[in-house]
Protein backbone atom coordinates (compact mmCIF):
# COMPACT_ATOMS: atom_id res chain seq x y z
CA UNK A 1 0.00 0.00 0.00
CA UNK A 2 1.71 3.59 -1.23
CA UNK A 3 1.13 6.92 0.12
CA UNK A 4 -1.13 8.05 -2.78
CA UNK A 5 -3.46 5.02 -2.23
CA UNK A 6 -3.47 6.21 1.55
CA UNK A 7 -4.77 9.61 0.59
CA UNK A 8 -7.02 8.49 -1.83
CA UNK A 9 -8.79 6.99 0.50
CA UNK A 10 -8.69 9.39 3.53
CA UNK A 11 -10.35 12.16 0.90
CA UNK A 12 -12.79 9.73 0.27
CA UNK A 13 -13.52 8.85 3.56
CA UNK A 14 -14.07 12.83 4.68
CA UNK A 15 -15.62 13.70 1.36
CA UNK A 16 -18.03 10.96 1.49
CA UNK A 17 -18.08 10.88 -2.37
CA UNK A 18 -15.64 9.28 -4.64
CA UNK A 19 -16.63 11.77 -7.26
CA UNK A 20 -15.56 14.99 -4.78
CA UNK A 21 -12.29 13.75 -3.34
CA UNK A 22 -11.38 12.85 -6.95
CA UNK A 23 -11.83 16.59 -8.04
CA UNK A 24 -10.13 17.50 -4.60
CA UNK A 25 -7.04 15.00 -5.86
CA UNK A 26 -7.51 15.84 -9.51
CA UNK A 27 -8.01 12.26 -10.34
CA UNK A 28 -10.27 10.49 -12.44
CA UNK A 29 -13.33 8.76 -10.52
CA UNK A 30 -11.75 5.49 -12.44
CA UNK A 31 -8.40 6.08 -10.76
CA UNK A 32 -9.71 7.17 -7.18
CA UNK A 33 -12.34 3.73 -7.68
CA UNK A 34 -9.32 1.24 -8.52
CA UNK A 35 -7.10 2.76 -5.43
CA UNK A 36 -10.02 2.30 -3.21
CA UNK A 37 -10.68 -1.46 -4.63
CA UNK A 38 -6.71 -1.76 -3.97
CA UNK A 39 -6.76 -1.08 -0.47
CA UNK A 40 -9.73 -2.98 0.26
CA UNK A 41 -7.77 -5.82 -1.41
CA UNK A 42 -5.12 -5.48 0.80
CA UNK A 43 -7.27 -5.65 3.78
CA UNK A 44 -9.30 -8.11 2.33
CA UNK A 45 -12.66 -6.81 3.16
CA UNK A 46 -14.84 -3.94 2.13
CA UNK A 47 -14.27 -0.67 4.26
CA UNK A 48 -16.76 1.33 2.72
CA UNK A 49 -20.27 1.37 2.15
CA UNK A 50 -21.83 2.18 -1.16
CA UNK A 51 -25.25 3.84 -1.56
CA UNK A 52 -26.81 5.94 -3.61
CA UNK A 53 -25.91 8.88 -1.29
CA UNK A 54 -22.20 8.03 -1.00
CA UNK A 55 -20.03 6.46 0.75
CA UNK A 56 -19.09 6.43 4.03
CA UNK A 57 -16.88 4.03 6.48
CA UNK A 58 -17.70 1.20 7.77
CA UNK A 59 -16.34 -0.60 11.09
CA UNK A 60 -13.38 -2.08 10.02
CA UNK A 61 -12.76 0.96 7.38
CA UNK A 62 -13.04 3.81 10.88
CA UNK A 63 -9.85 1.32 12.33
CA UNK A 64 -8.04 1.76 9.10
CA UNK A 65 -9.14 5.49 8.31
CA UNK A 66 -7.69 6.47 11.84
CA UNK A 67 -4.30 4.30 11.44
CA UNK A 68 -4.02 5.72 7.81
CA UNK A 69 -4.67 9.66 9.10
CA UNK A 70 -1.97 9.38 11.71
CA UNK A 71 0.38 7.57 9.20
CA UNK A 72 -0.15 10.49 6.85
CA UNK A 73 0.58 13.13 9.71
CA UNK A 74 3.87 11.44 10.84
CA UNK A 75 5.19 11.11 7.08
CA UNK A 76 4.11 14.83 6.78
CA UNK A 77 6.04 15.81 10.03
CA UNK A 78 9.00 13.86 9.28
CA UNK A 79 9.26 15.95 6.03
CA UNK A 80 8.91 18.83 7.47
CA UNK A 81 11.68 18.78 10.16
CA UNK A 82 13.95 17.84 7.04
CA UNK A 83 13.48 20.54 5.22
CA UNK A 84 14.00 23.19 8.17
CA UNK A 85 16.97 21.38 8.62
CA UNK A 86 18.26 21.37 5.13
CA UNK A 87 17.29 24.98 4.08
CA UNK A 88 19.73 27.13 4.55
CA UNK A 89 19.66 29.66 7.09
CA UNK A 90 21.76 31.17 10.12
CA UNK A 91 22.95 28.30 12.32
CA UNK A 92 22.17 28.34 15.70
CA UNK A 93 24.76 28.82 18.57
CA UNK A 94 24.45 26.40 21.68
CA UNK A 95 26.46 27.70 25.02
CA UNK A 96 26.90 26.28 27.98
CA UNK A 97 28.56 28.45 30.89
CA UNK A 98 28.92 28.23 34.24
CA UNK A 99 26.70 30.23 36.57
CA UNK A 100 29.71 33.30 37.78
CA UNK A 101 30.47 33.43 34.06
CA UNK A 102 26.56 33.27 32.63
CA UNK A 103 25.40 35.96 34.87
CA UNK A 104 28.13 38.46 35.75
CA UNK A 105 30.69 37.81 32.57
CA UNK A 106 29.13 36.79 29.20
CA UNK A 107 26.51 39.73 29.57
CA UNK A 108 29.61 41.85 28.99
CA UNK A 109 30.38 39.34 25.79
CA UNK A 110 27.13 39.53 24.23
CA UNK A 111 27.56 43.73 22.55
CA UNK A 112 30.76 42.93 21.56
CA UNK A 113 29.25 40.45 18.60
CA UNK A 114 29.16 42.48 15.51
CA UNK A 115 27.16 39.75 13.55
CA UNK A 116 23.77 40.89 14.94
CA UNK A 117 22.42 37.28 13.68
CA UNK A 118 24.77 35.57 15.70
CA UNK A 119 23.29 37.23 18.92
CA UNK A 120 19.70 36.46 17.47
CA UNK A 121 20.75 32.40 17.21
CA UNK A 122 22.31 32.17 20.07
CA UNK A 123 21.06 30.17 22.96
CA UNK A 124 22.57 30.13 26.51
CA UNK A 125 22.62 26.92 28.95
CA UNK A 126 23.49 28.01 32.81
CA UNK A 127 24.81 24.59 34.53
CA UNK A 128 28.30 24.03 36.84
CA UNK A 129 31.29 23.65 35.41
CA UNK A 130 31.01 19.77 35.70
CA UNK A 131 27.35 19.69 33.72
CA UNK A 132 28.86 22.09 30.85
CA UNK A 133 31.69 19.89 30.32
CA UNK A 134 30.24 16.53 29.99
CA UNK A 135 27.38 18.34 27.42
CA UNK A 136 29.87 19.35 25.28
CA UNK A 137 31.67 16.37 25.16
CA UNK A 138 28.30 14.71 24.53
CA UNK A 139 28.21 17.17 21.38
CA UNK A 140 24.69 18.51 23.07
CA UNK A 141 26.65 22.12 23.39
CA UNK A 142 28.60 23.69 20.75
CA UNK A 143 30.82 25.46 23.04
CA UNK A 144 31.33 25.95 26.80
CA UNK A 145 32.30 28.68 29.10
CA UNK A 146 33.66 26.85 32.57
CA UNK A 147 35.69 27.21 35.84
CA UNK A 148 38.79 25.49 36.92
CA UNK A 149 40.24 22.70 35.79
CA UNK A 150 38.49 20.14 33.06
CA UNK A 151 40.43 16.87 32.02
CA UNK A 152 38.65 15.24 29.55
CA UNK A 153 40.39 14.11 26.44
CA UNK A 154 37.31 14.87 23.57
CA UNK A 155 37.47 18.12 24.51
CA UNK A 156 39.93 21.41 23.93
CA UNK A 157 40.45 23.98 26.92
CA UNK A 158 41.81 27.14 26.18
CA UNK A 159 42.07 29.70 29.28
CA UNK A 160 40.79 33.19 28.60
CA UNK A 161 40.94 34.88 31.95
CA UNK A 162 43.01 34.76 35.42
CA UNK A 163 40.67 34.51 38.12
CA UNK A 164 41.93 35.23 41.86
CA UNK A 165 38.98 33.89 44.53
CA UNK A 166 38.53 36.07 47.58
CA UNK A 167 36.78 35.38 51.06
CA UNK A 168 33.85 38.05 50.98
CA UNK A 169 32.07 38.53 54.35
CA UNK A 170 29.45 41.47 55.07
CA UNK A 171 30.27 45.02 56.42
CA UNK A 172 29.00 44.10 59.17
CA UNK A 173 31.36 41.03 59.90
CA UNK A 174 34.03 41.57 62.34
CA UNK A 175 36.26 40.80 59.50
CA UNK A 176 35.05 43.81 57.53
CA UNK A 177 38.27 45.97 57.92
CA UNK A 178 40.93 43.15 57.83
CA UNK A 179 43.09 42.05 54.54
CA UNK A 180 43.63 38.61 55.08
CA UNK A 181 42.83 35.80 57.20
CA UNK A 182 44.18 32.67 57.90
CA UNK A 183 42.82 29.24 57.32
CA UNK A 184 42.75 28.35 61.03
CA UNK A 185 40.86 31.54 61.10
CA UNK A 186 38.37 30.18 58.56
CA UNK A 187 38.18 26.52 60.14
CA UNK A 188 35.27 27.77 63.07
CA UNK A 189 33.72 30.51 61.08
CA UNK A 190 29.87 29.58 59.48
CA UNK A 191 30.77 29.27 55.70
CA UNK A 192 28.26 29.04 52.65
CA UNK A 193 29.62 26.72 49.30
CA UNK A 194 28.32 25.92 46.14
CA UNK A 195 27.47 22.43 45.08
CA UNK A 196 29.75 19.84 44.08
CA UNK A 197 30.32 20.31 40.67
CA UNK A 198 30.50 23.91 40.84
CA UNK A 199 34.00 25.68 39.51
CA UNK A 200 34.29 27.32 42.54
CA UNK A 201 34.00 25.10 44.61
CA UNK A 202 36.66 22.62 42.80
CA UNK A 203 38.80 25.29 43.12
CA UNK A 204 38.23 25.74 46.85
CA UNK A 205 38.79 22.13 47.82
CA UNK A 206 41.86 21.63 45.67
CA UNK A 207 43.30 24.81 47.71
CA UNK A 208 42.46 23.06 50.91
CA UNK A 209 43.75 19.71 49.50
CA UNK A 210 47.30 21.07 49.13
CA UNK A 211 47.08 21.59 52.63
CA UNK A 212 46.02 18.36 53.64
CA UNK A 213 42.69 19.83 54.76
CA UNK A 214 39.29 18.69 53.87
CA UNK A 215 36.30 20.98 53.36
CA UNK A 216 34.21 18.62 55.46
CA UNK A 217 36.85 19.76 58.08
CA UNK A 218 35.63 23.32 58.03
CA UNK A 219 32.30 24.48 59.20
CA UNK A 220 30.08 24.78 56.14
CA UNK A 221 26.66 26.10 57.04
CA UNK A 222 24.78 26.00 53.80
CA UNK A 223 25.30 24.58 50.12
CA UNK A 224 23.11 26.64 48.00
CA UNK A 225 23.16 26.31 44.05
CA UNK A 226 24.08 29.82 42.83
CA UNK A 227 25.88 32.70 43.67
CA UNK A 228 23.31 34.72 44.08
CA UNK A 229 21.97 32.80 46.96
CA UNK A 230 25.57 32.81 48.47
CA UNK A 231 25.55 36.42 48.72
CA UNK A 232 22.06 36.60 50.23
CA UNK A 233 23.03 34.68 52.68
CA UNK A 234 26.18 37.06 53.49
CA UNK A 235 24.60 40.00 53.40
CA UNK A 236 22.58 38.78 56.07
CA UNK A 237 25.44 37.76 58.05
CA UNK A 238 24.80 34.64 57.84
CA UNK A 239 27.71 33.03 56.69
CA UNK A 240 30.90 34.13 54.62
CA UNK A 241 32.01 32.44 51.33
CA UNK A 242 34.74 32.32 48.90
CA UNK A 243 34.00 33.66 45.52
CA UNK A 244 35.06 35.26 42.21
CA UNK A 245 35.24 38.93 43.10
CA UNK A 246 33.67 39.33 39.72
CA UNK A 247 30.40 38.24 41.30
CA UNK A 248 30.34 41.76 43.10
CA UNK A 249 28.83 44.27 41.30
CA UNK A 250 29.72 47.88 41.57
CA UNK A 251 26.37 48.57 43.55
CA UNK A 252 27.00 45.78 46.04
CA UNK A 253 30.94 46.82 46.94
CA UNK A 254 29.53 48.92 50.62
CA UNK A 255 27.56 45.44 51.11
CA UNK A 256 30.38 43.42 51.23
CA UNK A 257 34.51 42.88 51.71
CA UNK A 258 36.91 40.77 50.11
CA UNK A 259 39.92 39.20 52.01
CA UNK A 260 42.85 37.18 50.91
CA UNK A 261 43.14 33.28 52.76
CA UNK A 262 46.75 32.91 53.76
CA UNK A 263 48.13 30.74 52.62
CA UNK A 264 45.32 29.34 50.30
CA UNK A 265 46.18 29.89 46.80
CA UNK A 266 43.16 30.29 45.15
CA UNK A 267 43.83 31.00 41.64
CA UNK A 268 41.96 29.77 38.76
CA UNK A 269 41.83 29.90 34.85
CA UNK A 270 37.96 30.73 32.92
CA UNK A 271 38.51 28.59 30.11
CA UNK A 272 36.29 27.94 26.81
CA UNK A 273 36.03 24.43 25.66
CA UNK A 274 34.89 22.83 22.70
CA UNK A 275 34.92 19.39 21.16
CA UNK A 276 38.20 18.44 18.91
CA UNK A 277 35.96 18.28 15.96
CA UNK A 278 35.49 20.85 13.35
CA UNK A 279 33.86 24.10 14.94
CA UNK A 280 31.14 26.30 12.77
CA UNK A 281 32.37 29.72 11.90
CA UNK A 282 29.62 31.19 14.68
CA UNK A 283 31.33 29.35 17.20
CA UNK A 284 34.70 30.57 16.10
CA UNK A 285 33.62 33.96 15.62
CA UNK A 286 32.34 33.88 19.65
CA UNK A 287 35.25 32.38 20.90
CA UNK A 288 37.45 35.15 19.05
CA UNK A 289 35.10 38.24 20.64
CA UNK A 290 36.20 36.47 24.24
CA UNK A 291 39.54 36.09 23.92
CA UNK A 292 39.42 39.59 22.43
CA UNK A 293 37.93 41.24 25.72
CA UNK A 294 39.81 43.34 28.14
CA UNK A 295 39.01 42.28 31.32
CA UNK A 296 39.57 44.27 34.01
CA UNK A 297 40.66 42.94 37.90
CA UNK A 298 36.46 43.44 38.54
CA UNK A 299 33.65 44.29 37.04
CA UNK A 300 32.16 47.62 36.87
Amino acid sequence: MNEQICRTFKAVSEHRSISRAARVLNLSQSAVSQQIHQIEQDYGCALLVRSAHGVHLNEVGDIVYQHVTQLLHLLDQSREEVRHLLEPGPARLSVGASLTIAEYLFPHVLPRLDNPVDRQHLTLYMANSHDVADRVAQGELDLGLVEGPIDDAQLVLRPFLEDRLKLVVSHRHRWHDRDHVSVEDLREEPLVVREPGSGTRMVMESALAQLGIALSQLNVRFVLGTTQAIKAMISQNLGVAILSPYTILPQERADFHLLDISPLRLMRHLSVIHSTEHLQPAAERLIRVVFAMDWPATLG
